[in-house]
């Protein structure tokens, strides 16, 4: 009779146990998935990882990595949001003088739009080396640079492609055209490559001291330029590429973007940080933005503000005003 009053007893008590887990799984709140998907529909996410801005007009595009592009009709006051099928690992993006943007997936892939940025059509490259950087030349070609001196262009926006290198084990990292015949191509082991000619044909410089390792470039014409990278270096040429002078940056966190706003130039890159150029060497600028990250890039918007992006979602408009 022990053993029954036992086990009797072991019974109330389980029945008393799972009786207090449904009265405290009837008092707890019930999952609302409300904020999530209000964070979903805003444009502008903080998973997101900007790598690129371009601008025509007031027209802004904005790319990161797993297909997300935000574009902008009025300089970014208001941003709307697409994400192209299939995830593609977006890493540039340019404006063309006719209006067009095209940006580049590491696929290799070009993606045009026609529309400002709401809609976009794909458009592979037919190689199996892998493109680093892309510009649209004055004259609207599309010039995308990569693995093994690669260069391709394409005049028919992407549709057909001319490829061409120099057979070297080099990766190039930026492109730039400065009118439809003057460019320059900078990559790794201090490559510099200028044309004269539209890219017909391409002289190589000497190399960057210490065969730095270029991240990005800004020229205002083919005599006068910057290039940056890793460490906080910042070089400047006032001769086409002949020679380079390094510039004090204060920092040694790695730099991506380079703009000039107004009359004066401005640098960006890891920890958040923004440095302005005041005619001697480059001091950090205070934005004023809670960017603890790198921020990627930077372009003007006009000539006292301009708009900076990078990771966690950063997409600031600062105030730099002006020269």
């Amino acid at each position: 009779m022990k053993k029954v009053a036992t086990v009797c007893k072991l019974l109330v008590v389980l029945v008393g146990v799972l009786t207090g887990m449904t009265l405290l799984s009837g008092c707890e709140a019930p999952l609302t998935m409300g904020g999530v998907e209000e964070a979903q529909r805003k444009p502008i996410h903080r998973t997101d990882r900007y790598q690129a801005v371009a601008r025509h007009g007031s027209n802004v595009v904005v790319v990161g990595n797993q297909g997300v592009i935000v574009y902008s009709s009025d300089k970014g006051a208001s941003w709307a949001r697409t994400e192209l099928p299939n995830w593609p690992a977006l890493i540039d993006v340019a404006a063309c003088p006719n209006g067009n943007f095209v940006a580049l997936a590491f696929a290799p892939l070009v993606f045009v739009s026609t529309d400002n940025g709401a809609t976009w059509t794909p458009r592979p490259i037919p190689t199996t080396e892998s493109p680093q950087a892309l510009t649209c030349a004055p004259d609207n070609k599309i010039w995308v640079v990569g693995a093994y001196t690669t260069r391709w262009a394409s005049t028919d926006a992407g549709e057909s492609w001319v490829e061409t290198t120099n057979d070297e084990d080099a990766l190039l990292t930026t492109v730039k055209f400065f009118d439809p015949n003057n460019g320059v191509i900078t990559g790794e082991f201090g490559t510099v490559m200028v044309t004269s000619d539209g890219g017909e044909s391409w002289e190589t410089m000497e190399p960057l001291v210490d065969e730095f390792y270029p991240q990005t470039t800004y020229f205002n014409n083919p005599r006068e330029g910057w290039i940056a990278g890793l460490g906080g270096v910042i070089l400047h040429t006032t001769d086409g590429g002949e020679s380079w002078v390094s510039q004090e940056t204060e920092t040694v966190v790695p730099l991506y973007g380079l703009e000039q706003v107004g009359e004066t130039m401005y640098a960006v890159g890891g920890e958040g940080i923004v440095l302005k150029y005041d005619g001697e060497q480059w001091r950090r600028f205070d934005h004023g933005k809670p960017i603890r990250l790198y921020i990627r890039a930077i372009r003007a918007l006009d000539d006292a503000r301009a708009i900076i992006a990078g990771v966690g979602g950063a997409l600031h408009i600062i105030d730099v005003g002006g020269a």
